[in-house]
């Protein structure tokens, strides 16, 4: 993390705000109470770098991923019926006839079957480095709950090793 995160706890009817976990072990608050705190923190900051690491492959954003998910569908409707595989069938391939590169010859796809061939070949890239984030994420979620002390939690998060991805 870049900095010190500070945090909000109310122990007996006395609130605690802004505090560092250092201000707080000085106030006595519970080692506890901290605990969880300083948990949700971390963890949220491992969601963040995956997120942070997707978007390095991927355009952000909802309606981006419905894009994604329904070309993908469409890609693999066309390869599994090519003779059948026209633009007006599938026009989210149609979009980017001429954009997108076709793996079998290396130049822009000339017709919805090469965009498919392209998509099916950056899907499978995704499902390599989406699933290495997500198996990093995941475990270093669970070190981290599986910590007894503010410190082995923090000790957990540094522990992780993100996988390198090319942006």
């Amino acid at each position: 993390m870049t900095s010190e995160p500070l945090f909000n706890i109310d122990h007996d009817g006395q609130g605690y705000r802004n505090m560092s976990l250092d201000a707080l072990a000085a106030a006595g608050v519970p080692d506890v109470l901290v605990l969880d705190q300083v948990k949700d923190h971390l963890k949220a900051g491992v969601d963040a770098k995956a997120e942070t690491l997707r978007n390095l492959i991927m355009t952000p954003g909802s309606g981006q991923v419905m894009e994604y998910q329904e070309v993908q569908a469409q890609a693999v409707a066309a390869l599994k019926a090519p003779s059948t595989a026209t633009e007006a069938k599938y026009p989210m391939l149609a979009a980017s006839i001429g954009i997108d590169i076709d793996p079998s010859t290396g130049e822009p796809a000339t017709d919805v079957l090469g965009v498919a061939r392209s998509i099916s070949a950056a899907y499978s890239l995704w499902q390599q480095a989406g699933s290495a984030i997500r198996g990093v994420r995941l475990a270093g979620k669970k070190a981290i709950d599986e910590a007894t002390t503010a410190e082995e939690a923090a000790e957990a998060y540094g522990a992780i090793t993100w996988p390198p991805i090319a942006g």
